[in-house]
């Protein structure tokens, strides 16, 4: 992980097990002057969470060790303010009123055009 970074930039926290997601989105939001760090397991999540203060945390529904709401739930207090997105696979049966009290409020289904996940960020960075 990089920990270098400029404050003007908003920080960006993806956890995700795909590494070609992990370094395409990595490489896209550096492109478009965001600080962005990439984890692999919810373990390294919790890590990056602890050392480092993030703007937006964006977590793939399916982890090795645990699901992306349980990810949520068990860094709450990390990722109180935060703009949270749970990126999900087509037809996951996801509780949307159980991720709403673990602060996710935006749900993404794959595949997605990066523009969408782009709109979510910006409009809630004015919200911030």
């Amino acid at each position: 992980m990089d920990h270098k970074t400029d404050n003007a930039k908003q920080r960006l926290l993806l956890v995700d097990s795909n590494e070609l997601i992990r370094d395409i989105f990595k490489m896209l939001f550096e492109r478009l002057d965001y600080y962005a760090v990439t984890v692999r397991t919810a373990r390294e999540g919790f890590k990056a969470l602890n050392d480092e203060n993030f703007d937006i945390v964006i977590c793939d529904f399916y982890l090795h060790e645990c699901n992306g709401i349980e990810f949520f739930g068990a860094c709450k207090n990390y990722c109180k303010n935060k703009t949270n997105i749970l990126m999900t696979t087509y037809g996951d049966v996801i509780d949307t009123s159980n991720i709403k009290k673990l602060n996710v409020r935006h749900t993404l289904e794959k595949p997605f055009p990066f523009e969408e996940l782009l709109k979510i960020i910006k409009n809630s960075s004015h919200k911030n």
